[in-house]
């Protein structure tokens, strides 16, 4: 699988771990090398606890709950994953890796809607409830592109940040969109009665920015890189208020 750059492989005996990731996956499986290889085993396992932890022994890094174990060399890139064989586990791995490797690239995932515009993509991190799904299906009722109603990936690359194709979703429930845009803004997500777009405190976005952060990374140097990321986001991308009503799809013309 070819996700936000980078190149994942799995090899597996087990007819129900290839099926579940083909099926969830399908759209970012693509021919080629892999940069990092897991050989995966199907066991059983409850989601207990239901949040991944991540560790690092010397060079060997372990992400791990109660329906899967993942221990990846981090000098080979060859690991092993044991995982139950169903989506809800495969995406838990997927996001805690992803997310691992994102922060060490400088970026991160967001919990937020991803729209495309003009050939840039334009991020909307909220909190649960705050409208990203609503917002979502209204643009795309409007013939928008939509790159994600739950989790969007950003990326540091030659001095910008870009965003790209998230096979996570929310409501919408899509099996996610390959690609990459640049990054043309962020807007913190509001409901309103009227679409408004205003100016943000450079404090209260890197509050919210913090808070929609998806990381389950507690090595040590884990926070020091999240807040220089997110410190890095906030110097070079645009960042507004972004208050919208769902009755219409007229807030597309105010990004």
């Amino acid at each position: 699988m070819h996700i936000a750059g980078y190149k994942l492989g799995f090899e597996s005996r087990s007819k129900n771990i290839l099926s579940v990731l083909k099926g969830r996956y399908g759209r970012f499986i693509a021919k080629g090398g892999a940069d990092c290889r897991f050989d995966v085993s199907e066991t059983k396992g409850r989601q207990t606890p239901f949040k991944p932890a991540v560790s690092i022994d010397g060079t060997c890094l372990e992400i791990k709950r109660g329906d899967f174990k993942a221990s990846i060399d981090v000098r080979t890139k060859a690991g092993t994953l044991k995982a139950a064989a169903n989506e809800q586990c495969l995406d838990a791995f997927l996001r805690s890796f992803l997310s691992f490797l994102l922060i060490r690239s400088g970026g991160f995932m967001l919990h937020s809607a991803g729209l495309v515009k003009n050939g840039k993509a334009y991020i909307f991190p909220g909190k649960s409830g705050a409208g990203k799904s609503t917002l979502s299906k209204l643009a795309a009722s409007a013939g928008a592109e939509v790159i994600s109603d739950e989790i969007n990936l950003l990326k540091f690359e030659k001095g910008s940040f870009r965003a790209y194709g998230s096979p996570f979703w929310g409501e919408m429930r899509a099996d996610g969109r390959p690609g990459s845009w640049p990054l043309g803004g962020i807007y913190l997500l509001g409901k309103a009665k009227v679409n408004k777009v205003s100016a943000v405190a450079g404090g209260e976005a890197l509050k919210l920015q913090l808070r929609c952060l998806v990381n389950f990374d507690k090595t040590p140097g884990a926070a020091e890189r999240v807040l220089k990321n997110a410190s890095s986001l906030l110097a070079k991308a645009k960042f507004e208020r972004f208050d919208f009503s769902k009755a219409n799809a007229d807030f597309l013309n105010l990004i």
